[in-house]
């Protein structure tokens, strides 16, 4: 992985909103919003899943924050032994970075046929690979799996081509699976079961119920939680867990320079 930096979005509205002082960054990525805040004034405590890219991070920012390797679904654990018990502002961004989807060998992007399925974002504290879940689990679980990111009927249809087409080891696999499958037309036919799996592969919907509740306990009172989402699924945790928060959105420059920035919506909750 090259030390390339991940271009963070809606970073001006997070600099806008987030209060000076102290405050966790639970998604760091390449350092991009952390290094905003940094230059706002704020201390920064920045929480990273995967170590590839924790080490880019490490570069680019060097000492001025505390850079932690760890999962958001710890954030009560990682705040308490930094001395960040009580906070100003928490940031997540989620979903993974374009350098997962350009630069990376873990199966991230359906453009890269020939990389293993894995997913993993920390493969050291990891076991359980994408092809590991598509090759192992019965036709139930996969409709639960794919129902994730698609409705009944599909997640169902998409089970079932599963187990007719086992084994699978590459993208490439997938995607042949995927060739014939319903889809929208703005969507390759591969974008929704890969996202499904990294969702699974990686536990984000259950992490993210887990730390919601951890975030808001830990602001202080009119401290902020903002949160940057990328799909359906995540706002569905975010309204189930904290309610609906008062939405921004990217604006068109930004979406013209940072076309993925075009899905992106920022939720702020006020600690009352």
């Amino acid at each position: 992985m090259q030390n390339n930096w991940h271009e963070s979005v809606m970073i001006e509205e997070v600099i806008k909103e987030m209060p000076k002082g102290k405050v966790i960054d639970c998604t760091l990525g390449t350092g991009g919003h952390t290094e905003a805040l940094l230059k706002k004034g704020c201390e920064v405590l920045a929480i990273e899943v995967d170590p590839k890219i924790l080490e880019i991070a490490k570069k680019r920012l060097g000492n001025k924050a505390k850079l932690v390797l760890g999962n958001f679904s710890e954030l009560d654990k990682i705040a308490k032994e930094n001395s960040f018990d009580k906070v100003d502002g928490i940031l997540f961004d989620l979903g993974v970075s374009n350098l997962h989807l350009k630069e990376d060998s873990r199966g991230f992007s359906f453009t890269e046929s020939e990389q293993e399925l894995d997913m993993r974002l920390n493969p050291e504290n990891q076991g359980v690979k994408a092809m590991d879940l598509l090759n192992a689990l019965n036709v139930g679980q996969l409709t639960n799996l794919f129902g994730k990111v698609m409705n009944r009927d599909l997640s169902r249809k998409w089970a079932n081509e599963v187990l007719f087409n086992r084994p699978f080891k590459t993208v490439a696999d997938l995607k042949k699976t995927a060739f014939n499958m319903p889809h929208k037309k703005s969507l390759d036919s591969a974008t929704l079961p890969m996202l499904a799996l990294r969702i699974a592969v990686n536990s984000e919907y259950e992490n993210l119920e887990t730390a919601l509740p951890k975030a808001f306990s830990l602001l202080k009172r009119k401290g902020k939680l903002l949160v940057i989402t990328f799909h359906s699924g995540e706002e569905r945790i975010l309204e189930d867990v904290v309610g609906r928060g008062f939405i921004i959105y990217p604006s068109e420059e930004e979406i013209r320079s940072n076309p993925r920035s075009r899905s992106a919506k920022l939720h702020i909750y006020d600690k009352n």
